[in-house]
């Protein structure tokens, strides 16, 4: 790619982290950005780079990480509220048939989806793009299916960076779905896996036989198994490190949710028995109505849960399984993850430069972070640094403080309504409150699709595994003549009644209710959910 005519050419200053190895700090330095890359970094007291003598650096005050990655996520179910799970869990298939699952996640979700006027596909992306960006995360994964139209992916190309859409070649896309048929055929499973760069698949969700049997289906009768280096095993709760040693025989990688894994399960994945088998691992936060409220999030969940468990883990592990592990999973660390030269400037700045750096982005809150950057662009942080860095954007408040977020697309689909977050969180609200009137239109749109009678016209939010979508987030090969993976029909079988529920807060600064919920959660082991809630 040409340089451009008259490149954008601007700086920052702080303390840099660049996560290249344990201890690669520069105490007092700065980041030279050109267009989207890093042209330089360099200590403080050292002449500019030629082209940026007269470029005055925005001093940030702060200590600057790589934008953080987050390889799992349901990103259109986070405007729901952390769920308060009623009792400990075998299966991914036990959860989704409660009864209190049903009223506080998938019915509010399918009337959503299904009673959908037009408005609300365009609030709902738009709300959980910055409740990743108010926290940091420049990358995520998880975005919606749709069974309505293949361009589902125009709704997620705004600011933040979408695993599953990537920027090829320079950074090539993650695949997360598979066809229902090459999902229950091993040699067409096995073949979409070679064929992939980075495949994020759940994997042994839930810490029983059942559970288990999901991966022992990978093997198929002349004993080879569907595991490629491209398979990124999502959860991993039932596996052991015999089964973590066939994973990284084929240099498979986990993606970790702690938090999720302890509130339905009791218990989480043998991460120490996948670091001893020489796993890559990375970190996501799942969804919120079972995790993290975001990736900055889950790291302090991580931290707490390496502590009680004894994992092991340091705070520079843990801060590698949300920037530089994700990125060499996604095939991407040559262009991000890292702080280095000629990289993406996909940067997160938090207030303050002393003690552990590494324990300091950990420890920080929403509040404390001050600047957000996607390929060299401020897209959230506060009013003076956004204006310092030139960016615009829309004003909002995390706690009492004035910040600015900026979700412009210079190539988004015309056809697509380009709405605020404000009138995001207005039209949410309604809909989420007014859910006893919406929930009749969804079941009616539910019994017009199932017919066939429905006409496909518009934009149309399709959850994932609620619909039959004809693809799935998991292989569903069969084991000892079962075929193993979640059943639909009993997700969407006899609809509770839905009453009103609260649009999840877009930071825990300003939602106390996910403080006291989390700290109430029954499967939690004694005090973990006090650890983590200690940390705002």
């Amino acid at each position: 790619m040409s340089p451009a005519a008259n490149p954008k050419r601007w700086a920052l200053t702080g303390r840099i982290v660049t996560m290249a190895t344990e201890g690669d700090v520069i105490k007092n330095g700065t980041i030279f950005i050109e267009d989207n890359r890093i042209a330089a970094i360099l200590p403080k007291g050292q002449p500019a780079p030629v082209g940026f003598e007269a470029v005055a650096a925005v001093t940030t005050g702060g200590t600057i990480y790589p934008g953080l990655i987050e390889l799992h996520n349901h990103l259109s179910y986070n405007v729901l509220p952390l769920w308060r799970v009623p009792q400990l869990f075998g299966n991914r298939d036990q959860w989704q048939n409660a009864k209190s699952y049903k009223t506080s996640v998938t019915g509010p979700m399918s009337a959503i989806a299904l009673a959908d006027d037009g408005s609300l596909l365009p609030a709902l992306v738009r709300y959980v793009e910055a409740k990743c960006l108010v926290a940091g995360t420049t990358t995520s994964q998880g975005i919606t299916l749709s069974n309505w139209s293949g361009t589902i992916h125009k709704y997620y190309k705004g600011a933040l960076r979408a695993a599953e859409i990537g920027s090829p070649p320079d950074l090539p896309r993650a695949h997360s779905k598979i066809p229902d048929i090459d999902a229950e055929d091993w040699a067409k499973f096995d073949n979409e896996l070679k064929s992939s760069a980075c495949f994020l698949l759940h994997l042994s969700e839930g810490i029983d036989p059942k559970a288990h049997s999901h991966f022992l289906a990978l093997r198929n009768s002349a004993g080879d198994w569907a595991i490629e280096p491209s398979l990124a095993g999502i959860h991993c709760t039932a596996l052991d490190a015999t089964d973590f040693g066939t994973m990284a025989q084929h240099q498979a990688k986990v993606v970790w949710s702690p938090l999720s894994n302890l509130l339905l399960y009791g218990k989480t994945t043998d991460v120490v028995a996948a670091c001893a088998a020489g796993l890559t691992i990375a970190l996501g936060s799942d969804w919120s109505p079972s995790g993290s409220k975001n990736l900055l999030g889950e790291l302090k969940a991580a931290k707490v849960v390496s502590a009680h468990f004894n994992l092991g883990f340091s705070d520079y592990d843990i801060v590698a399984m949300a920037t530089r592990n994700p990125a060499a999973m996604l095939k991407w660390d040559s262009k991000l993850g890292t702080i280095a030269k000629g990289k993406f400037a996909d940067l997160v700045v938090v207030k303050g430069v002393t003690g552990d750096p590494y324990a300091h982005l950990i420890k920080s809150r929403e509040q404390d972070i001050v600047l957000v950057t996607i390929g060299g662009r401020a897209r959230y942080g506060t009013k003076k640094a956004m204006q310092q860095a030139g960016g615009s954007g829309e004003a909002l408040k995390v706690g009492r403080s004035a910040r600015v977020i900026d979700f412009t697309s210079p190539d988004q689909d015309p056809g697509i309504e380009k709405i605020t977050l404000a009138e995001a969180t207005t039209r949410l609200s309604a809909a989420l409150g007014n859910l006893g009137t919406l929930q009749p239109h969804s079941i009616a749109m539910s019994a017009a699709i199932a017919s066939g009678t429905v006409s496909r016209t518009g934009w149309r939010l399709a959850l994932d595994e609620q619909f039959g979508n004809n693809v799935q987030l998991r292989p569903r090969l069969a084991y000892n003549g079962i075929r193993t993976g979640p059943d639909l029909a009993a997700v969407a079988a006899a609809a509770e009644p839905l009453h009103p529920i609260k649009l999840d807060g877009l930071t825990v600064a300003d939602d106390p209710v996910f403080i006291d919920t989390l700290k109430s959660e029954p499967n939690l082991p004694q005090g973990l959910g006090a650890a983590i809630a200690a940390f705002y």
